[in-house]
């Protein structure tokens, strides 16, 4: 509550302010100037007299200073008053609003570790089935390999047969199970090959899947590092960044 600071003023006796005022009889010496006879001195101190104020005057102007003063000083003080409150108000507001944060990073970081999780299990299955389909390739290609040398066989017989003239030129049961023996073989080749392309292409695909996944899997650890980074800042952080608009409060 701000004080009203009076100033003294000096008590003037009407009577005695009325009777200084009244002009006094002018003596002989006196009598020349008040008649007008030497009218330059009059006009040599009339800028002194009209700059001045009376008593009366002087008293209002200084009150009047004074109340704009208390007025001033009022307006600071309740706009200081104001201003620590809306400190205290924003300071809440901001740790509301960092510890809501802080706790939508946890939940963050339990859905990044989760969705990690299973793509590392997802990635080492991935792998797994790379590797027996790898293994069956090269199985696929080792029995597809050993067809070739019972086919080379069967077609040399029945070749040679072809060549044979005359009466040896025969159609026997001997030659029917070589014709089967060969579509046998051609049968097997074309399933050999066809489950071979079927898994070079799931390799492939299982390489690009895992790539992918990887890659999935590389952002999802750089996010978990840096959202658990950004969980343990707080205010007192020695390498915090400010918004560039922002400035601190100094204690009073």
């Amino acid at each position: 509550m701000s004080s009203v600071v009076l100033v003294p003023r000096h008590n003037f006796d009407s009577r005695s302010v009325a009777q200084a005022g009244e002009p006094s009889p002018p003596t002989d010496a006196e009598a020349p100037f008040k008649e007008g006879l030497h009218p330059s001195s009059g006009l040599a101190t009339a800028g002194y007299r009209s700059a001045k104020y009376s008593p009366e005057e002087w008293h209002i102007n200084n009150f009047s200073t004074l109340h704009h003063a208390v007025t001033d000083r009022n307006n600071a003080e309740r706009i200081c008053h104001e201003s620590k409150i809306l400190y205290k108000e924003t300071e809440a507001g901001t740790l509301r609003t960092q510890a809501e944060g802080t706790r939508h990073l946890g939940e963050r970081l339990q859905h990044i570790h989760f969705w990690k999780s299973e793509l590392q299990r997802h990635i080492e299955k991935l792998v797994a089935e790379t590797d027996l389909l790898l293994q069956q390739k090269r199985r696929l290609l080792k029995a597809l390999d050993a067809t070739e040398i019972p086919f080379a066989i069967a077609t040399d017989n029945l070749t040679c047969r072809e060549r044979r003239l005359g009466p040896d030129l025969v159609k026997d049961r001997v030659e029917e199970e070589l014709f089967k023996e060969v579509e046998l073989i051609r049968s097997i080749q074309a399933l050999l090959k066809r489950t071979l392309s079927q898994a070079v292409n799931q390799i492939k695909c299982n390489r690009d899947a895992k790539q992918t996944l990887e890659l999935d899997w590389s952002d999802k650890y750089q996010a978990y590092s840096l959202d658990d980074q950004c969980g343990r800042y707080n205010n007192m952080s020695t390498d915090t960044q400010y918004h560039p608009n922002s400035d601190n409060l100094q204690d009073q």
